[in-house]
């Protein structure tokens, strides 16, 4: 497990923010977080962008682009109780937002308490999940967004 990227190098605890998508339960440093907004207005797509950027939106002065979570993930939709969300992250100042179906709240764990990933992954694209906590019997599988910026736009610099 990289320490370093869960949190920076500072403390043995770390905030994780837990989200559903696809029926499944994924967490992010919440260091990597600039805002959640809600999913109420339905992106404008953007010619021939990449098939999993759902388009970009515009809430203030600034564009986010919206990437699909549950299609890069290549999860089906599940029929359960959405209240989804998008996720806008602080990584490198870049404005690139998630998609999710809800946020589920924090969590702080020990380092010591997340777990290397197994072969059993909710998802194909096994290299963006970086590890595994457990949270009231639900295991939640850690997302490394920048590998998930990178894997879509390798040109991307997300430091």
């Amino acid at each position: 497990m990289e320490k370093d990227l869960l949190n920076g190098g500072k403390t043995s605890e770390v905030e994780m923010l837990e989200f559903k998508t696809g029926g499944n339960s994924y967490g992010i440093n919440i260091s990597d977080i600039r805002e959640i907004l809600s999913y109420d207005v339905k992106p404008t797509p953007v010619p021939n962008s990449h098939p999993f950027i759902e388009g970009i939106i515009m809430p203030r002065d600034f564009l986010i682009s919206i990437i699909d979570l549950k299609k890069y993930l290549k999860l089906n939709d599940v029929d359960e109780m959405k209240n989804e969300m998008l996720i806008v992250t602080g990584i490198n100042n870049l404005n690139i937002a998630i998609h999710v179906d809800s946020v589920n709240g924090i969590h702080t764990k020990l380092i010591t308490d997340i777990t290397k990933p197994g072969k059993k992954l909710s998802t194909t694209q096994k290299d963006v999940i970086t590890g595994i906590f457990d949270n009231e019997g639900r295991n939640i599988e850690i997302i490394d967004l920048r590998k998930v910026f990178q894997n879509i736009n390798p040109e991307v610099n997300v430091g």
